[in-house]
């Protein structure tokens, strides 16, 4: 071998390194970042040519395009099971939503001794208002009561409209004491304010029956017990 020839090859060593080198640095980086990622999914990444990339795009648009759809029919469900409790024209929970939570609250009575009432409440002469001012006037006095209940009870309790002129109203974490004394504030809040019909005005009144849920009861019973209290008072505010 010739003195020169060493560095020759030397040089050319180095040179096809340095080639090498710029060769790697010059790969797109996104070609890269797909190559690593689709390897890691298990494919090959000779294999990755135009059709496969435009194929996986393809696929990661319709997956997200169903993830789209799912939450829209999540959302959508959720909303139908809101509807389906509440009353139309109150907002308030209907008979069904308002039951399954009395019965919740009974089996918390059950399980841990919680204390709570329940308080049966009717707007006095809903059919002379319908008959004397018509139905709008029932219905404008029904949603003022409403407001009233809503707005003066705690978020923990629960309202709801059991059917006509009657509404429920569970307050829990309440014996019959403190019940009776938030039915009667509720009694008077509701007739101190009118009802506004067109161009009338006129005084909705309730009454209100209290029971405190014992052990034992079925919601039907603490129903019946709590509708026939709201008549005794009832009756008394006719005698007197």
């Amino acid at each position: 071998m010739k003195i020169g020839d060493a560095p020759k090859s030397m040089a050319s060593s180095r040179l096809g390194r340095k080639q090498g080198a710029n060769a790697a640095s010059s790969t797109p980086r996104d070609a890269q970042s797909i190559s690593d990622v689709v390897s890691l999914g298990g494919i090959p990444e000779a294999e990755l040519t135009p059709k496969v990339r435009d194929a996986l795009v393809s696929l990661m648009t319709e997956v997200q395009t169903l993830r789209n759809e799912l939450a829209d029919a999540r959302e959508s469900i959720f909303e139908l099971e809101r509807l389906a409790d509440r009353d139309p024209l109150l907002d308030l929970f209907n008979r069904r939503a308002f039951v399954r939570e009395l019965n919740r609250a009974m089996a918390m009575i059950e399980r841990y001794g919680m204390r709570a009432s329940l308080v049966f409440i009717d707007l006095n002469d809903l059919k002379k208002i319908n008959d004397g001012m018509g139905h709008g006037a029932g219905d404008a006095a029904l949603q003022h009561v409403s407001k009233i209940l809503t707005t003066n009870i705690r978020q923990t309790d629960v309202i709801g409209r059991l059917g006509g002129d009657e509404l429920g109203l569970l307050l829990n974490q309440a014996d019959k004491q403190t019940a009776e004394l938030k039915a009667s504030q509720l009694t008077e809040a509701v007739a101190a304010v009118p009802v506004s019909w067109k161009e009338e005005s006129f005084t909705a009144r309730i009454s209100c029956g209290v029971v405190e849920i014992a052990k034992g009861l079925s919601a039907d019973e603490a129903m019946e017990r709590a509708d026939s209290a709201m008549y005794e008072v009832k009756a008394r505010q006719k005698s007197g």
